[in-house]
């Protein structure tokens, strides 16, 4: 059917690309008006702006923030939170200023602060614009990283650009090994300087005896109503671009019955999906051997109440590493996903975490896991990637900031 000579079809078409045009356009506007309305503002030495991919209260950025708070700093701390972030009622302390993404204030905030802490390459993603007094300290959000995420592979062309413009008005990025440094170097960071602190995130998987981890792990029991004696394996697979779930769901019942019979005790698996796959919120709720837990906003948190680690691809299984805590990989689709979606940096086979591409491989895993041999694989591996991650990475960037915020 047409109107005036243009189908239905066409009609979607162009009234799609009017709306892009349109948003495009608004963007630009609004980049250039907050450019020159806060760019002569004076900025406040004593200010810093984080921000998390994810905009929840997490990541590096929480981990130096809880560190700044430790030492009683002088510093105010502004906050970049996504709308929704703040409609799910997430926690953020009530000493930080809360401003929403792409927001006036944030605009405001961003171009008077005197340091940017960034997880990912969000500050050019919401076109803020960094001045020549200013810091920026990439952090990033994973250890050693398993997936390739430069030009030659990354599908989001878009985000590519992002990446190359941040990484040319960054000062300073967190590594924890040197393999990290030269990933970085060799991808959108080629002029910042490399910080070999560690990721601050990571320091309280060295402290699985001390009281914050102790605290912790208790209110994480206690909201999902978990016993102290109830093992925990966390599942969090990575996002796709591949839609669906057929990748990603486990034969739960027969898991969980194979880490009772290796390990003994009661087990339940903690289900994380990726944020952006917030669809999944739901899945398996009838299911009493799992407990969802994607809304929780820091996964390095779980981390310390979990026994087991299990993940596809993510980068969140090499922070776990660092607890020495047993981890393994179900990997069903790895053929289409390194063919589709991302290539990988390193074989996967050379990490020290067994491999499943069925449930019941990864079942036969499990039953048959050996300590002595995942410590050998471990230390191979911690070796091959050159680490130098000791749990002291907030404190190091915090003396850090102290040099800049004279």
């Amino acid at each position: 059917m047409s109107v005036f000579g243009v189908d239905a079809s066409e009609g979607r078409f162009f009234q799609s690309l009017w709306a892009r045009l349109w948003k495009y356009a608004d963007r630009v506007v609004a980049y250039a008006y907050n450019y020159f309305k806060f760019q002569t503002k004076p900025i406040d030495n004593h200010k810093i702006m984080m921000l998390t991919s994810r905009g929840s209260y997490n990541c590096n950025p929480r981990a130096v923030a809880e560190e700044i708070f430790r030492q009683k700093l002088p510093y105010k701390i502004v906050w970049v939170v996504r709308k929704e972030n703040i409609m799910n009622h997430e926690n953020y302390p009530p000493n930080v200023k809360l401003v929403q993404r792409g927001s006036y204030d944030f605009y405001r905030e961003a171009a008077t602060s005197k340091v940017w802490i960034d997880n990912s390459v969000t500050f050019t993603y919401l076109f803020a614009h960094k001045r020549k007094q200013q810091v920026l300290f990439e952090t990033w959000h994973g250890s050693f990283g398993l997936k390739k995420f430069d030009e030659t592979v990354n599908n989001n062309k878009y985000w590519v650009k992002k990446a190359y413009q941040e990484g040319r008005i960054t000062d300073y990025c967190l590594t924890n090994c040197r393999f990290e440094e030269e990933l970085f170097r060799n991808t959108f960071w080629k002029n910042a300087e490399m910080l070999p602190y560690g990721h601050p995130r990571n320091d309280i998987l060295f402290q699985l005896d001390s009281e914050e981890s102790r605290v912790l792990q208790e209110s994480i029991r206690k909201k999902y109503h978990l016993g102290k004696d109830m093992h925990i394996l966390l599942y969090a697979p990575t996002y796709r671009e591949q839609s669906g779930t057929a990748f990603v769901e486990l034969a739960y019942d027969d898991i969980v019955k194979a880490l009772e019979k290796r390990f003994g005790g009661k087990w339940i698996i903690m289900v994380r999906y990726h944020f952006l796959d917030r669809l999944y919120l739901n899945l398996d709720k009838s299911n009493s051997n799992i407990v969802n837990v994607t809304n929780y906003p820091d996964i390095q948190d779980l981390m310390l109440v979990a026994d087991i680690g299990l993940t596809d691809y993510s980068s969140w299984i090499y922070d776990y590493f660092f607890t020495k805590k047993p981890g393994l990989l179900y990997v069903p689709d790895i053929d289409l996903y390194t063919k589709k979606d991302r290539e990988f940096l390193f074989p996967i086979e050379s990490t020290p975490f067994p491999i499943g591409k069925t449930n019941q491989e990864l079942c036969e895993r499990i039953l048959n896991f050996d300590e002595k041999q995942y410590e050998k694989d471990y230390q191979a591996f911690y070796d091959k990637m050159q680490c130098y991650e000791e749990g002291h990475a907030s404190k190091r960037l915090v003396e850090k900031l102290k040099e800049i915020m004279k």
